[in-house]
């Protein structure tokens, strides 16, 4: 009788146990959100085809006008399906007053859909939540305003901290931080800014304990809080709950610059990073910023890795949570100054940063072409006067990928699978094929995000009927080339390690094209318009996506999703 007796008192407090944990887990909590893996915190990566969900996340697809300037904020959200099997998508879009709207679509094998939220944006600022039943999706933006059209990823992770490294507050600068909170509890987050003009952090109070309501996401103008300056890094930092992070800022042409750039903003710092770079001349402009988010002094060194034997390095330090900024630009008669680094005018290049003392730092590079052609429009007029000195005509593209190459190799056309990186297919030394650029971006502005690791396997979406031209700036690792070696004095400029071999194909495996990266340097691919494209290698590369749009639409660049 005592068992019979006791036996409900022991389940009483089992089923309350049981109880907390259903009320734990809500109704649409996404799994992604409970990812506590530090490592995998470090990248937003594709979910794997035999993931049993993907679920993204994208702070902002749309505003009205948080800022002054703005004017309408539209995006079209781009649903890559990496799979053999149609991907049934839900995009929830979910504003702080409108409430939460639903879209569904059915996304064909190796294919991208579009969703058009222009009839979403009904709030200040509208984010989404993009959940399929299945893995293998991808999920990207292509942000349209008034200053111009860029590209940025959604996240496949939620994280506590996240770090934006470029800002501009002078008067002709927006700037806007989106913290999108899509967990059912409030979040409460704290602002930090720093400048280059100051050491240490810049406390707004009232960015201090920043309540973020449940399914939703808030819009913070940069502009109210942090003192007029050129640079101004920050740093979301959520005391409660999960959130992801977006990063605006725009120039809006009352003195001259023109332009509207978006990305997500870093998750991770980290002690190096990679940031391949279409090219550079005397109307493009890049900087580089390095922002240290943690508490002590980290001394930075940054190489340009190219093949010009003027090519530069530096060191300097950063002050704890503070930031630094160089001015990249091409060698001149005049001697740089002690914020410069050099770089090869009219040729794809990578900068290599690395904490040399293993303080986590955060980079970033922000380029604003001026009136005149873009970049990638001078990379491929320089590159065919090279090729012209060599005996070699410029052809006709005929529609077919083709590479600029900054030092050597670079070869098109192969059957072998998409992943067979090491094959010796198209090995016939023949001369690279160039095909300059048709359209040119008259003006623009582009965050270029740093790459904090290297993958073998990276994913290029590419928004269908987008326009203009898009380019791949591929980087081979030279960290992983000094750490194997013998580089001197550590520098990841210098490596004697042989070319490796990135593969190019569709989404349903097909090669297009075989590009050898010399280990030592840089190479940038064009592909035709709308087209999605798989990147496979042997061995770990950083790339980015640039688009050269002509007129107003200016200048973008994307960082691609590892896969």
């Amino acid at each position: 009788m005592s068992v019979l007796r006791w036996l409900p008192r022991l389940l009483i407090p089992l089923a309350i146990a049981a109880a907390l944990v259903i009320d734990a887990r809500d109704d649409r909590t996404p799994l992604s959100a409970a990812v506590e893996d530090p490592e995998a915190l470090t990248q937003v990566v594709v979910p794997p085809p035999d993931a049993l969900t993907s679920s993204w996340f994208c702070p902002v697809v749309g505003m009205r006008a948080p800022v002054q300037g703005f004017g309408e904020v539209t995006s079209e959200v781009l649903l890559t399906n990496m799979t053999a099997e149609a991907a049934s998508v839900s995009v929830e879009f979910r504003g702080r007053t409108t409430g939460r709207q639903f879209v569904t679509a059915d996304v064909a094998p190796h294919s991208t859909g579009v969703v058009t939220t222009s009839d979403y944006v009904r709030d200040e600022v509208i984010g989404a939540l993009v959940e399929a039943t299945s893995g293998g999706l991808a999920v990207t933006r292509r942000l349209i305003s008034p200053l111009g059209v860029d590209e940025a990823r959604c996240s496949s992770i939620l994280a506590p901290n996240w770090f934006v490294p470029v800002g501009d507050t002078q008067a002709d600068a927006l700037g806007v931080l989106a913290i999108m909170n899509p967990l059912p509890r409030d979040a409460i987050v704290d602002v930090t800014f720093a400048s280059e003009a100051e050491f240490g952090p810049f406390v707004a109070p009232a960015l201090t304990g920043v309540v973020v309501p449940a399914w939703s996401t808030v819009a913070v103008d940069v502009g109210e809080h942090a003192r007029r300056r050129d640079v101004v890094a920050a740093s979301v930092r959520a005391r409660t709950g999960r959130i992801a992070v977006d990063s605006f800022v725009a120039y809006d042409g009352s003195v001259g610059r023109r332009g509207l750039a978006a990305e997500l903003a870093s998750v991770a710092a980290g002690d190096r990073w990679l940031v391949p770079v279409a090219g550079i001349d005397n109307r493009t402009h890049l900087w580089l910023r390095v922002f240290n988010p943690s508490d002590g002094v980290a001394e930075v060194a940054a190489s340009v890795a190219s093949h010009d034997a003027r090519s530069d390095r530096v060191a300097f330090a950063v002050a704890s949570h503070d930031v630094m900024e160089l001015k990249v630009e091409p060698p001149g008669e005049l001697a740089p100054g002690l914020a410069t680094l050099l770089a090869p005018a009219g040729a794809p290049f990578g900068i290599a940063v690395e904490s040399q003392n293993g303080v986590p730092i955060v980079v970033w590079a922000e380029t604003l072409v001026g009136s005149a052609a873009s970049p990638l429009t001078d990379i491929g007029a320089a590159s065919a006067s090279v090729s012209a000195a060599g005996d070699a005509a410029v052809p006709d593209s005929g529609g077919q990928s083709t590479t600029v190459v900054a030092q050597t190799g670079g070869t098109e056309g192969a059957d072998a699978p998409v992943g067979d990186a090491a094959s010796d297919e198209g090995d016939d030394e023949s001369p690279v094929e160039i095909v300059p650029p048709v359209h040119r971006a008259q003006s623009g502005l582009a965050f270029v995000p740093g790459i904090v690791r290297t993958s073998d396997r990276w994913l290029v979406v590419i928004a269908p009927e987008s326009g203009g031209e898009a380019f791949l700036t591929i980087m081979t690792d030279p960290f992983a080339a000094a750490d194997g070696d013998g580089s001197q004095d550590g520098d990841p400029s210098v490596s004697t390690n042989s070319d490796r071999r990135v593969v190019v194909g569709t989404l349903g495996r097909e090669t297009v094209a075989l590009i050898d990266v010399p280990a030592s340097g840089v190479v940038t691919h064009w592909l035709a318009s709308g087209t999605t494209r798989l990147l496979v290698s042997d061995t770990p590369f950083a790339v980015l996506l640039w688009q050269a749009r002509s007129g107003s639409e200016g200048l973008s660049a994307a960082h691609p999703l590892v896969w």
